[in-house]
C-alpha cells in the first residue's frame, strides 16, 4: 500500500511539474511576443515622430532665414506654413494618442458628462479635419437629427471618436468622398454616427484586428495605430460601440460609432 501511495504521489508531482513547465513556457512565449510587439512599436513610433519633426524643423529654418525667405514667392511661403501646421498637428495627435492610452491603462481616464449637441459636435469635427483632405476628396456631413437634439455625454470624447474616424478615412482615401452621417433610426435607442469613405477598404477578416493597439494594415500610412483602439475604449465607456460595418458593400469602408440616447 505504501509503494502505491508513493507512486500516486510521484505521478501527481510529475503532472504538476509538467503543468508548471508548460505554464512557464507559455508565459515565456507571451513575454517574447510582447517584446517583439514593443520593439516594432518603438521602431514605428520613432519613425512616425521623426518624420513630422524633420518637416517642422526643416521648413521652419527656411522661413526663419531672411536670405532664403527673400527668394521665395508668397505662395511658397504660404505652402510651407501649411506644411508646418499640418505636421505640428500630426505630431500633437501622436503625442495625445500615447497620453490617452497611458491614462486608460492607469485608470486615470475620466469622462466629463454634460449636454452634448450632436450636430454641433459633428460639424466641429469636420471643420477640424476637412483641410487635410486631398484635392480629389470631398468631405461632408449629413444628419437626420434636428439641430436642437442633445444627449448626455462627454462632448470632447464624442468629437474625438468622430475626428479619429475622419482622420483615418483621410489617410486611406485618395479620391472620391468621406461622408459623416448621423441617424436615430439605424439602431433604435442609439445615436449612430457613421463615417463612410471611398478608400482602399478593410478586409472583413481584419475587422477586429484594426481595433487592436498598434495595428496598421498599411505601414506606409502615418500614425501609431492607436486611433481606432482609443475610439473603441471611449465608445465602450459611453455605453456604445465602435466597429467596422462588415456588411457595407460599397467601395471603401464604413465605420460606426453608436451612443445611447437619453432615457
Amino acid at each position: 500500500m505504501l509503494s502505491i501511495a508513493v507512486i500516486v504521489v510521484l505521478f501527481v508531482a510529475c503532472i504538476i511539474l509538467i503543468y508548471k513547465y508548460r505554464q512557464a513556457k507559455e508565459e515565456c512565449r507571451k513575454y517574447k511576443q510582447g517584446l517583439a510587439v514593443q520593439r516594432g512599436y518603438l521602431q514605428n513610433m520613432s519613425h512616425d515622430i521623426r518624420t513630422p519633426m524633420n518637416a517642422i524643423c526643416g521648413f521652419s529654418q527656411i522661413l526663419c532665414s531672411n536670405q532664403i525667405r527673400s527668394m521665395l514667392t508668397e505662395e511658397e511661403i504660404a505652402e510651407y506654413g501649411v506644411i508646418i501646421q499640418s505636421n505640428t498637428e500630426l505630431l500633437t495627435t501622436l503625442v495625445n494618442d500615447i497620453l490617452d492610452i497611458s491614462e486608460m491603462d492607469s485608470g486615470k481616464y475620466r469622462l466629463n458628462i454634460g449636454t452634448c449637441a450632436v450636430n454641433d459636435v459633428c460639424r466641429k469635427a469636420v471643420s477640424t479635419v476637412i483641410y487635410r483632405c486631398p484635392e480629389n476628396v470631398k468631405m461632408y456631413m449629413t444628419s437626420d437629427v434636428p439641430d436642437t437634439y442633445t444627449i448626455k455625454s462627454d462632448s470632447k470624447r464624442v468629437e474625438q471618436v468622430i475626428m479619429n474616424y475622419l482622420t483615418n478615412a483621410v489617410k486611406h482615401t485618395t479620391e472620391g468622398e468621406i461622408h459623416l452621417h448621423v441617424s436615430l433610426v439605424e439602431n433604435p435607442g442609439m445615436v449612430t454616427f457613421s463615417v463612410t469613405d471611398t478608400g482602399e477598404g478593410v478586409p472583413v477578416d481584419k475587422a477586429e484586428v484594426i481595433f487592436g493597439r498598434f495595428e496598421k494594415l498599411n505601414n506606409l500610412v502615418k500614425g501609431t495605430g492607436l486611433g481606432l483602439p482609443i475610439c473603441r475604449t471611449i465608445a465602450t465607456q459611453l455605453g456604445g460601440e465602435a466597429k467596422l460595418d462588415v456588411g457595407y458593400k460599397g467601395k471603401g469602408a464604413r465605420f460606426v460609432f453608436t451612443h445611447p440616447v437619453d432615457k
